[in-house]
Formats: C-alpha cells, sequence, structure tokens
C-alpha cells in the first residue's frame, strides 16, 4: 500500500492482531477466575492473577492507542492523498472533457473520500474483531470439538446466507452512489442559477419538483432497502446463534456430558464471540459503500488519465517582445463527431503583433466557439495553428495557451493575482487610476482586499490581473457590455490606445459597432465562417 508503506502496514497488522490477542486473553482469564470461583478453589486475593490482569489491560492499553493513531496518520494521509490525485488530474485535464464531469469530481472528493477516510477509522474494530472471533473458535476447539464444529457450521451457514443476501444490497449502494450525483447536479442548479430563480420562483420550483424530489423519493427507497437487507443478516445471523445456545445448554450439554467449568467457558466465549460476529457485519455497510466509493474512485481517476491532455505549467513564455504572430489555416472545430453537427471554420486568420482585432456577429455564430478553438481550450477538428511560423503540435499546447492573457464573458475572478510571479506596484497603481478603481480597491501582497464590487468594477479588476500577467495577446469577450455608456467609450476611445502602445495585440468579441472605427481589423462571425470587413478610418457622425 503505497500510501502507508510495507513495513508500516506490517506494523499495523502485527499491532491489530496483538490487540485481538488481549481482547481474547482478557475473556480467557476471565472464565478461568470464574471456574476457580465455582468450584471453590479461589478463596483469597491472587498477586499472580492481579498481575496477569494488569498486564492484559496496559498491552491492550499500548497497543489500542498505538494503533487508533496510526490509523488517524492512517486516514488523513488517505483524506488528503486522494484529493491531491483527483485536483491534481483535474488539472491537467482538458477543458472540454472536463466540463463534462464537474458534478463526478465535485461528489468524488466530497462524498467518496469522506467515504473512504472514515471507513478507515473503523478498520481497527473491524480488523480487532476478526481476530477476536478466529481466536475464540480455537479455544472453543480445545474446550470441545464437537461443539466447535456445530459452532463454525452454524458460522459458515450465516456467512453463505449474507454472501447471498449482499449482492442486491451492493447493487443498491451503486445505485445510491449514481442518485447521489444527480441530487448534486439539482444542487449546483440552484446555487449556480439563484439569481434567476430568485427572479422567477417557478424556476426554482420546477427544479425542486422535478429533478430533486423524484431523486430523493427514489433515494429513500433504495437506500432504506439497502440498509434494511444488511440489517436482514444481522438479525439472521443473530438468530442462528442464539439457537446455537439455546440448544448447547438444553441439548448438547446433557448428551455430550460437558463439565459445568467447560459449560460455562463455552458459552461466555461464545457470547463474546457472537458480539465479535454482530461487530463485523454492523461494519460490512459501511465497507461496502466504501468498496463502491473506492470503484467510483478510481472510475474517476481512469477517465482523467485518459482525457489527460498533459496540460502542465508552461516551461516557457513568450514576452511581448519576442511574439510576431498567430497564423491559422483551415482552421475546423465541431461539437460532436458528425461533420453536420454545430462547429466553425474553415478558418483563415492572422493575428499580428499590436493589432486591435474586433469581432463580432449574433448569437449562435460561433463566435466564443471559434475563441475557445483559437485558445485551445476546444483541440481543433482540422486545420494548424503556427505561433511564429511554428506548428503548434499536441505537446505545445502548454506554452501556446500562456501566450494568452482572457477575460471571458462568462470570467471567474479570483481573489489574488494568480498570474503574476512579481506584482509591479507602479503598474498597478496606474490602471487602478485608468480604470478609475482607486479607493475601492487594493492589494495586501497578491490579494485583493475586496472583490465586492458590481459586475462591470469586477470586469475592470479582472482586466488588470490580465494585464498584469504582461501576456503578448489580450482576449476579451464583450467585456464592455456591463460598462456604463461613460467608461464604454473610455475604454475604446483612452484604453485600447494605451494598451496598443504596450505592443499588447488585443481581439476583443464586441458589438459596440459605434467604436468598430477604433480597430485596426473587423471582422464577422456568420454560420461559423469568419469573414473580414473594411474599418472605416473615422469617428461615425451620428443625428440627433
Amino acid at each position: 500500500m503505497p500510501l502507508v508503506g510495507k513495513w508500516k502496514l506490517l506494523t499495523n497488522v502485527l499491532l491489530g492482531i496483538i490487540s485481538g490477542l488481549c481482547s481474547f486473553l482478557f475473556i480467557n482469564f476471565v472464565t478461568r477466575v470464574i471456574n476457580l470461583i465455582l468450584t471453590g478453589k479461589l478463596t483469597n486475593i491472587s498477586k499472580e492473577y492481579i498481575i496477569i490482569f494488569a498486564a492484559i489491560i496496559l498491552l491492550f492499553i499500548w497497543t489500542r492507542r498505538t494503533l487508533s493513531l496510526n490509523i488517524i496518520r492512517l486516514s488523513q494521509v488517505l483524506f488528503w492523498s486522494l484529493r491531491k490525485q483527483v485536483l491534481s488530474l483535474t488539472l491537467r485535464a482538458s477543458y472540454q472533457q472536463l466540463l463534462t464531469r464537474k458534478v463526478k469530481i465535485n461528489s468524488a472528493i466530497v462524498n467518496d473520500v469522506n467515504i473512504l477516510t472514515q471507513t478507515s477509522m473503523n478498520i481497527i474494530d473491524f480488523f480487532t474483531s476478526v481476530i477476536m472471533a478466529l481466536s475464540c473458535l480455537l479455544y472453543m476447539a480445545s474446550l470441545s470439538f464437537t461443539l466447535f464444529l456445530l459452532t463454525l457450521g452454524v458460522t459458515l451457514l450465516g456467512t453463505v446466507i449474507y454472501h447471498f443476501g449482499t449482492r442486491k444490497n451492493l447493487q443498491d449502494f451503486h445505485k445510491a452512489r449514481v442518485l447521489e450525483n444527480k441530487f448534486l447536479k439539482s444542487l449546483n442548479a440552484i446555487l449556480n442559477g439563484f439569481k434567476e430563480i430568485f427572479m422567477d420562483a417557478k424556476k426554482g420550483q420546477k427544479i425542486y419538483e422535478n429533478e430533486f424530489l423524484p431523486v430523493a423519493n427514489e433515494a429513500y427507497r433504495n437506500n432504506t432497502a439497502a440498509f434494511t437487507g444488511f440489517l436482514n443478516n444481522q438479525m439472521t445471523g443473530q438468530i442462528l446463534f442464539y439457537m446455537l445456545i439455546s440448544s448447547i445448554l438444553l441439548y448438547f450439554s446433557i448428551t455430550l456430558h460437558l463439565k459445568s467449568g467447560d459449560l460455562v467457558s463455552f458459552i461466555f466465549t461464545l457470547l463474546y464471540l457472537l458480539s465479535s460476529i454482530q461487530l463485523v457485519m454492523s461494519l460490512l455497510p459501511a465497507l461496502a459503500r466504501a468498496g463502491v466509493a473506492a470503484n467510483h474512485l478510481m472510475d474517476l481517476k481512469n477517465e482523467l488519465e485518459k482525457a489527460n491532455l498533459h496540460n502542465t505549467v508552461p516551461d516557457k513564455y513568450l514576452s511581448k517582445a519576442e511574439f510576431e504572430q498567430i497564423g491559422i489555416r483551415d482552421l475546423e472545430f465541431y461539437y460532436g463527431e458528425e461533420q453536420s453537427a454545430f462547429g466553425i471554420g474553415p478558418v483563415k486568420f492572422n493575428i499580428r503583433k499590436g493589432e486591435v482585432i474586433f469581432i463580432y456577429g449574433g448569437n449562435g455564430s460561433g463566435k466564443t466557439t471559434f475563441i475557445h478553438t483559437l485558445l485551445g481550450l476546444c483541440m481543433p477538428s482540422a486545420g494548424e495553428i503556427r505561433l511564429n511560423d511554428r506548428l503548434v503540435e499536441n505537446e505545445d499546447y502548454s506554452n501556446y495557451r500562456a501566450v494568452f492573457s482572457v477575460v471571458f464573458s462568462d470570467f471567474y475572478l479570483f481573489d489574488e493575482l494568480l498570474g503574476v510571479n512579481e506584482v509591479d506596484t507602479d503598474k498597478w497603481n496606474y490602471y487602478l487610476r485608468l480604470f478609475e478603481l482607486e479607493g475601492k480597491v487594493n492589494l495586501e501582497g497578491k490579494h485583493f482586499t475586496t472583490t465586492d464590487l458590481s459586475t462591470g468594477q469586477r470586469k475592470r479588476l479582472a482586466l488588470i490581473g490580465a494585464l498584469l500577467e504582461e501576456k503578448p495577446v489580450l482576449i476579451m469577450d464583450e467585456w464592455a457590455a456591463d460598462q456604463d455608456p461613460y467608461f464604454r467609450k473610455k475604454f475604446y476611445t483612452e484604453i485600447l490606445p494605451v494598451l496598443k502602445k504596450q505592443d499588447i495585440t488585443i481581439i476583443a468579441i464586441t458589438h459596440d459597432d459605434k467604436y468598430y472605427y477604433c480597430a485596426d481589423r473587423l471582422y464577422k462571425m456568420d454560420a461559423g465562417e469568419l469573414i473580414e470587413e473594411s474599418v472605416s478610418i473615422h469617428e461615425p457622425t451620428f443625428i440627433s
């Protein structure tokens, strides 16, 4: 087991065996003392037995505490190692394949890892109970081999009944895991779409009634059936043992002519065997759920490993001075494998250093898909991309994507400057003034003092963060859409020229036709085709 190491694992196994044997030895000496008392052989305080009991108790305390501490450490190693593995693979997976696995990843990190961690804490009791049961069986064999065989037969019968009974239960637990994913999907829809739901409560009611309630009702029936099945199996085992004890007391003790001392020892040991088996049985549902969780984690891990496109940290960042151009030839991308599916292309497009390029088009024309393909978020179905006249291969995409700073239309504003090694304080202050955010936000180290701003101000802050990354190409998707008319004009007429003077190449998706003259080149996206249009070099005159 890589997480623990071979020697630590062997140490824990040995401690578990000793802990189980200590429990058995305690029972064994208890039965001996009871026999001595019943036969009148123990009339004085015995220093020998006091020392033996004290030694057993101390050894049990030491082994149990040491083993418990080891398991606690192991559970935390397991908990965080699994989370690190899943997140590490997630960060290296492709954008397209990750989109379809958000719920799976969330469920795996929150639910599956927790189930495995909690179950690992029960391993001590499970393992100790197994050792205890085996020791009890061996001791019972020494008292009466006939009754031992009878007890072993009852135990095996209970095991067989349990084995066949749990098949359906395991299927129910697998189904419970699938239903949990459906629940998380509904939960995410409510949390992520709460603004829309708040505007019209009927939307939330539809999700609650059509998605959540059916899952909740089905999960209730399914989980109740699964745990009831385990309960029935446990009770079957208990009934078999109660019948065995009754038979020994009322029938076999007479027919086998057992001594009263051996009978007491056997029944006493049998009761402890029953308690050990009951504990094992009670832990089996948790172990079954852990097995299901482990299978889902392994399936997710395998999926992410297959989806892995080596999206590693770039080993080279192209500077603005080094950047010359990006050339695109016959670029195509299709959603799905069929050529009839929605897509873009073939696209021919050149991006030259220092240019300001605007792209516009109607909803569904393919603008965002084109930008995602240009950025390498969506891998091209055909065509080629060349960076500084060098063909971008699959293994080059990490370095290629590092050429771009992006503010998406559905951007996420981090609370710190993650893409900046060292903050240029002068530039930060300059951009704060330029974007009119002075007094509204500042930096503490690399962390923003607040992100509680209006949508337009948040977009300005996101753009400042992108500019501080000092990347050669800046891409903005409908950036100005959330700005007021005053700042929208300032952005096109004042800020863009400032950025152009800094040798930043700019590609902006925009519908602000009033400011198309601010671009060096203008393109229209229509039905997946990119068409270049002429740009007026003068600000249009509007007649009121």
